[in-house]
């Protein structure tokens, strides 16, 4: 292998070329950083134009599944003085129908704001 490598003077080359480039990208420099941060702030502001009629529509869907879920818990506990069989129905429903698209929009909404005062501490 070394010898079809090193055989040729200008395969050794891309082959250490290749090497080095890749060390170089392995490593962000602040410089490198600052610009990769300054594309995706970028990216992000043409998203939130592109994506600026559809505001009212997520806060809708999030409005109604916020309301699904709060409504299911309140009826869990209300419900569970009666009946713990309709209530443990309830948990059931809320856990597997509810909470994945409850988390994703809380995720979507809150997340974001978290993770980034969060990097602004550090």
């Amino acid at each position: 292998m070394f010898k079809w490598i090193f055989a040729n003077p200008e395969r050794g080359d891309k082959v250490l070329s290749a090497a080095t480039s890749g060390l170089d990208k392995a490593f962000f420099t602040k410089e490198e950083r600052a610009d990769a941060s300054a594309k995706v702030g970028e990216w992000y502001l043409k998203w939130l134009a592109a994506t600026d009629g559809q505001n009212l529509a997520r806060r809708l869907i999030a409005f109604m599944v916020v309301f699904v879920w709060s409504a299911l818990v309140l009826f869990c506990v209300a419900i569970r003085w009666v009946s713990f069989a309709m209530s443990d129905f309830v948990l059931v429903v809320l856990r597997d129908v509810v909470m994945q698209p409850f988390s994703i929009v809380i995720g979507f909404y809150f997340l974001t704001h978290a993770i980034r005062s969060f990097q602004k501490g550090k």
